[in-house]
């Protein structure tokens, strides 16, 4: 941030898990942070760094005074900084009226839910009591109807989410930083893998109508299959891959052709394809085509197929010696053991019962194997959307669909967290959910050793020594690394070096000043910049006291000693 606080002050939040950090105070023993709602009601904390993150003591609706004051070891005030305010939005009307927790049982894994309102076009961050800590306001996206889905909180503390036709990425409070360009209209899913996007957009092209073509169909008709499509971050394309350059026409659902025949218009197309998931890893692309039932693995650098699994009714093609029966499926993601775990809707199979599935492949003996499942109850059976995904204690987190309920099952299969979610008595319609720790996998500030002076006056300053050093406190609950950039007056970068800190935890950077050109006077400036995230920069300006400067040249050098031992000379010719 170029702000020397956060929050910036006066500002609005969307959220109720609020990170602090205030500028540098000498001397002191630790910070006492003391905030004053808009009823003069006050909470106070303190933090051995200038910084906190504060999770569970803000309500909606509310204005914020907050002062930090220094505390020295006689547990008196060095210096404070002037008060700032804050203020938290009421949530927005088309909130849903009720998120009941139903289960909530040991064994929950610790953290936030962010999941996705498509019912009612936003996301929103709840905690394991269904009470929301943050949402984003979908009227800050300029497409119609308003609408952005998370789909992922990346380690720079950035929002991915999905639009009407348009892929975004965002910060916590909604501002957008890319968005994709025209000539793609985005649909199911958007993602961020390695600084580039991935994206999935239909396309049409005219092709003959299959056999056993209707009698109200044209001999040549539209056919909509997927590109999935990489970009950079100038929305440039890198990678493509077009369902109608390496699947066969010939492998296709005959339900979706009797759809098509149904109250056909001209120009209307077969819902060929419907892919509704991509995800990279490790130089493959793994895909979810709906309409296919279908998972297919892509070489990323070859765009060969692997294989594909699913629906063998559909497949001209087949890879492996056994299969596994899902119909309809969502979200498609290699977990760390390299198993695959999707959600199967088992849409117009006998039962229509849903679940989840974990699955390990041998691409040596073309084999499949179930290593887990999670089946549904009936009550819960969703024909469209739902993800499945696992945490970090081993525990899954299921989003079934349109049904409007999140569960937490534990690797006995025991539902330790249920959330059901209704508005105007309706359940509520959602893609995906995640769990994360907090909002912030990425927060942090640094203090320099030895500083002098204070923000007020703008007169920070450093005596010399050989090496001047600080800390950098990492808040966030990703490990983070870090720039670190001495430059002078005209920001000319004199030093650089990089330095990783893990997640709650601190580092010392140092920087070797006695090698550098150190002119008195100049001013100096440390510059911290997450490498995941640039635009979050800290910095700090001051000045380097030389006190061996003798001869006030601003330079310490061969002179400054000849001036010394001639002074001294003459100090015992003269004695």
């Amino acid at each position: 941030y170029t702000s020397d606080f956060i929050p910036d002050n006066n500002r609005t939040l969307n959220y109720t898990q609020v990170f602090f950090k205030w500028p540098q105070i000498e001397n002191i023993e630790y910070y006492l942070v003391d905030i004053y709602n808009d009823i003069g009601e006050n909470i106070q904390f303190d933090s051995p760094y200038n910084s906190i993150l504060i999770e569970d003591s803000f309500d909606w609706n509310n204005e914020y005074i907050w002062t930090v004051c220094g505390i020295d070891n006689s547990e008196n005030p060095i210096f404070c900084h002037d008060s700032k305010t804050f203020s938290t939005n009421s949530l927005p009307g088309y909130y849903p009226d009720s998120n009941e927790v139903l289960v909530l049982e040991d064994g929950y894994y610790d953290g936030i839910t962010i999941v996705d309102f498509d019912s009612k076009g936003f996301s929103a961050a709840i905690n394991k009591f269904g009470y929301p800590i943050w949402f984003v306001d979908k009227y800050l996206f300029g497409n119609f109807p308003p609408k952005i889905i998370v789909t992922q909180l990346l380690n720079s503390g950035n929002f991915i989410g999905l639009g009407t036709g348009v892929g975004y990425e965002f910060d916590i409070n909604g501002d957008i930083v890319f968005q994709t360009p025209s000539d793609y209209g985005v649909h199911h899913h958007f993602i961020k893998s390695n600084s580039t996007y991935f994206l999935i957009d239909a396309r049409h092209e005219l092709h003959p109508c299959p056999e056993n073509c209707p009698d109200n169909l044209p001999e040549d008709i539209y056919w909509q299959g997927d590109q999935f499509i990489q970009i950079n971050n100038n929305g440039e394309l890198i990678w493509e891959w077009d369902t109608f350059d390496y699947i066969d026409l010939i492998d296709y659902n005959p339900l979706y052709l009797d759809r098509l025949s149904n109250d056909y218009q001209s120009g209307d197309a077969l819902d060929w394809t419907h892919s509704n998931s991509i995800f990279y890893d490790n130089q493959n692309v793994f895909v979810s085509i709906r309409n296919l039932s279908r998972i297919a693995k892509i070489n990323y650098d070859t765009k060969n197929l692997v294989w594909h699994l699913g629906n063998e009714n559909f497949m001209n093609q087949i890879y492996f010696n056994n299969n596994i029966e899902f119909s309809g499926q969502h979200s498609v993601q290699v977990l760390d053991n390299n198993n695959i775990l999707f959600f199967d809707n088992h849409t117009l199979l006998d039962p229509e019962i849903s679940r989840c599935i974990e699955f390990s492949y041998d691409e040596v003996n073309d084999s499949v194997d179930v290593v887990w499942e999670y089946i549904l109850p009936d009550s819960l059976f969703t024909g469209s959307r739902g993800e499945c995904d696992r945490l970090n204690n081993g525990n899954t987190l299921i989003n079934i669909g349109r049904t409007g309920n999140l569960i937490e099952v534990n690797n006995n299969d025991e539902i330790v967290w249920h959330l059901n979610m209704i508005d105007n008595n309706t359940e509520m319609a959602s893609y995906r959910s995640s769990r994360v720790e907090n909002l912030y996998p990425l927060a942090f500030s640094f203090e320099l050793n030895d500083l002098h002076g204070n923000y007020i006056n703008q007169d920070y300053h450093i005596s010399y020594l050989d090496t001047l050093s600080g800390y950098i406190y990492n808040q966030g609950w990703e490990g983070q690394p870090y720039l670190y950039i001495l430059l002078d007056q005209n920001e000319v970068n004199m030093y650089n070096d990089t330095l990783n800190v893990n997640a709650d935890n601190s580092e010392q950077f140092l920087i070797p000043i006695d090698e550098l050109e150190i002119i008195n006077s100049y001013e100096y400036t440390i510059k911290i910049i997450p490498i995941n995230n640039n635009d979050l920069y800290q910095e700090i300006v001051f000045n380097i006291s030389n006190i061996g400067d003798i001869n006030n040249d601003g330079i310490i050098n061969i002179l400054d000693a000849i001036e010394l031992v001639n002074f001294i000379l003459s100090s015992e010719y003269h004695g």
